[in-house]
């Protein structure tokens, strides 16, 4: 029996989560998440194409969105790290998605804490502390241009990711000053440039917006490989 693209769609609809969940790479839901925790590219990847493999959509959608809403460690308040996300796994409604993690990140090879104690108490809620920049390489376009992203940065907004990014050109071996904030959509594969950030030392940090303009994502470029990083 074949199934026309209309009921195939009206099907997808009906269930639980969003459609791309269904049709798209089930680990880019999470991984942006997993990389804001401190994995790097490879293990990103394996965790998530894991966890997709385990868990349902619409589970996998809800253990992204609480990840997200962590901004300040709670072991080390300066830092992210893996042992926050098998808290943050820990207390979810779906008692499945703790052990998934578990499962996923023993067959990727990340090390994590074994069961550990709640995270201590805080007689008064604590000022989120800034983070310091976690820049990890994404390799290189054909250009010899290559691109990194501060992991500290990512934010995550249904098929949308943003984050901040710099370029190192070719033949220079320090990147540039300049770095941009980026909006990805990963549903219709353009990337926004929002912001502009230098900053040069012994003067004022220069801020500049940019007005909303997203860009189809070209091929063999540096914007390619930025949207592969946090779309695959």
């Amino acid at each position: 029996m074949r199934w026309s693209p209309l009921l195939l769609f009206i099907l997808l609809a009906g269930c639980p989560g969003q459609l791309r969940d269904y049709v798209g790479a089930r680990s880019s839901i999470v991984s942006p998440q997993l990389i804001r925790y401190g994995l790097g590219l490879d293990q990103a990847r394996c965790v998530g194409e894991r966890l997709g493999g385990t868990l349902r959509p619409l589970t996998l959608r809800l253990f992204a969105r609480a990840a997200a809403s962590v901004r300040q460690g709670y072991y080390e308040p300066d830092r992210l790290t893996m042992r926050d996300l098998a808290w943050v796994a820990a207390v979810m409604d779906d008692r499945a998605v703790r052990p998934a993690l578990d499962a996923a990140n023993a067959d990727c090879g990340v090390a994590v804490a074994a069961r550990e104690a709640p995270p201590p108490a805080r007689a008064v809620p604590a000022a989120p502390v800034p983070r310091p920049s976690t820049w990890l390489n994404l390799g290189a376009a054909g250009s010899g241009q290559s691109i990194a992203i501060d992991a500290s940065t990512i934010e995550q907004d249904g098929s949308q990711r943003s984050a901040w990014f710099r370029m190192t050109n070719p033949g220079t071996s320090a990147p540039s000053a300049d770095t941009y904030l980026l909006r990805i959509d990963c549903a219709s594969r353009t990337i926004n440039a929002r912001a502009r950030r230098r900053e040069t030392p012994g003067t004022a940090p220069l801020n500049i917006d940019y007005p909303d303009n997203p860009l189809p994502v070209e091929g063999g470029t540096v914007m390619e490989i930025a949207f592969l990083s946090l779309c695959t």
